[in-house]
């Protein structure tokens, strides 16, 4: 894996990695909309080396969300 999830994040997202707690939600942050999502998830998906399904992209709105899901597919982060 190359960059760890907070710096990923903060990457997308635009903002600083010491912003990006798991209590960081999509409505914390601007420009965190629907487009920025599709985004997030892509990198996700090739960085880390998963596939996200539908169900899962929806369930992912905060930061928590994200390791939680990612945990259950078996990627520790």
């Amino acid at each position: 894996m190359g960059k760890n999830l907070e710096q990923l994040l903060a990457d997308v997202l635009q903002i600083p990695a010491t912003e990006v707690t798991d209590q960081l939600a999509m409505t914390d942050v601007e420009v965190w909309d629907s487009l920025k999502h599709i985004e997030l998830i892509a990198s996700l998906e090739e960085q880390l080396g998963v596939q996200l399904s539908f169900d899962d992209i929806v369930a992912m709105r905060s930061v928590g969300d994200i390791k939680r899901v990612l945990n259950n597919k078996g990627v520790t982060v």
